[in-house]
């Protein structure tokens, strides 16, 4: 089969990668340098929260968040954030916590909920947001406008998720910078070389997209795919999940290294199963990895590794697809998914089914409005 006969909108996004990061880092980075100097000396702890992609953004820049300023950092559920953690831990200093919470559209009932919640009980908010006349942005004392243009194509959601990576990414180079936890010259050479990693990885689109074709061809007929990372790459695990889902509403789930080997791995017919893996050298549990890996070679299952170190670390029956090593290892989740985004995306075109499963009045859009509807009341607790 001929690929250039298939495409969608996910397979377009992985294509534009630079272009959009190079649209976000623009608009962003005046925002973030605008933020206040006393604020951010005040925060003591961070709170990080969202739905969706927007929570696995989060979980992808923890470690940017630790590597860089120094300060607690918690990745937490909207629904925690807004109904289920204690309010003793909102407001209880000034400024502190600081709390970033991200939504795309800036409409998610549950994370205006916790930007009202944080808001009453004296959190510092910080929006980040395609929508800065959103409630989301009304209801925190900040917002930070990704500045994605309007007619872009962002569903399923690859592009947004970078770009509330990225801006956070942003943000937590203007609180270390103020907090003197990187140095001048560390934050001028982090800046440029979040820009120069991405550049590095666009170069291996065409080489991803011919290799992910023929894997899609191979996978298609699976009955489901399981995904593997840790730390940060535990975000591109569950992202990549979360596109099979969304791309063609396929079998899937997610898990770290550790749990994997005590729960997953004992998953039925496991030669029907693609394992993906995220396996960077500079994840503290790489060797951990490792031996889950070949854990998945021993019971056969078709498997992608994602990583940045050589593919002779691995087994020679495995797919690996090789990034661009960034000097800071927290920058790696920016680009990661793009190899499994091609894989997914043309999955789905193989099959015919377009995203959000709209081949199927079941999912209609008026239904799926009114799923979304049935959660909007706001409840400050």
């Amino acid at each position: 089969m001929n690929r250039n006969e298939f495409e969608n909108s996910l397979l377009r996004q992985a294509r534009r990668l630079q272009e959009y990061v190079d649209i976000v880092y623009k608009n962003v980075l005046p925002q973030a340098d605008r933020l206040p100097v006393k604020e951010i000396w005040d925060a003591q702890k961070i709170f990080i929260s969202g739905c969706g992609d927007s929570w696995m953004a989060g979980i992808a820049a923890k470690p940017a968040f630790e590597s860089i300023t120094g300060i607690e950092t918690n990745v937490i559920r909207a629904i925690e954030l807004s109904r289920i953690l204690s309010k003793k831990n909102l407001g209880y200093s000034p400024n502190t916590p600081l709390v970033i919470l991200i939504s795309y559209s800036g409409t998610a009932a549950r994370v205006v909920e916790c930007a009202k919640r944080c808001s009453k009980y004296g959190a510092n908010t910080i929006a980040i947001t395609n929508n800065p006349e959103s409630p989301l942005a009304e209801n925190c004392r900040y917002c930070i406008d990704v500045g994605l243009p309007a007619d872009g194509e962002y569903q399923p959601g690859a592009t947004t998720y970078n770009a509330s990576m990225l801006a956070l990414f942003l943000i937590a180079l203007r609180i270390g910078r103020v907090r003197n936890t990187i140095t001048p010259l560390e934050y001028d050479d982090m800046h440029a070389e979040l820009l120069s990693f991405v550049g590095e990885c666009q170069k291996k689109n065409d080489e991803f997209e011919e290799r992910a074709f023929a894997i899609a061809e191979k996978w298609k007929d699976l009955k489901a795919e399981d995904f593997i990372g840790d730390y940060g790459d535990y975000a591109t695990a569950f992202f990549g999940s979360a596109k099979v889902i969304e791309c063609f509403g396929g079998y899937t789930t997610y898990d770290d290294s550790e749990d994997w080997c005590h729960i997953n791995y004992f998953l039925v017919e496991p030669e029907k199963i693609g394992r993906v893996v995220i396996a960077n050298k500079s994840t503290p549990s790489f060797g951990r990895l490792l031996e889950t890996i070949e854990a998945i070679r021993k019971i056969e299952s078709p498997c992608i590794i994602v990583t940045d170190t050589d593919k002779n670390e691995f087994p020679e029956s495995m797919e690996v697809f090789t990034i661009p090593s960034p000097k800071y290892f927290w920058m790696a989740p920016l680009t990661e998914h793009i190899p499994f985004d091609m894989v997914a995306g043309y999955i789905a075109a193989l099959k015919g089914i377009p995203s959000f499963r709209a081949d199927d009045e079941r999912y209609s859009s008026e239904i799926s409005t009114q799923r979304l509807k049935s959660g909007t009341e706001i409840v400050i607790i």
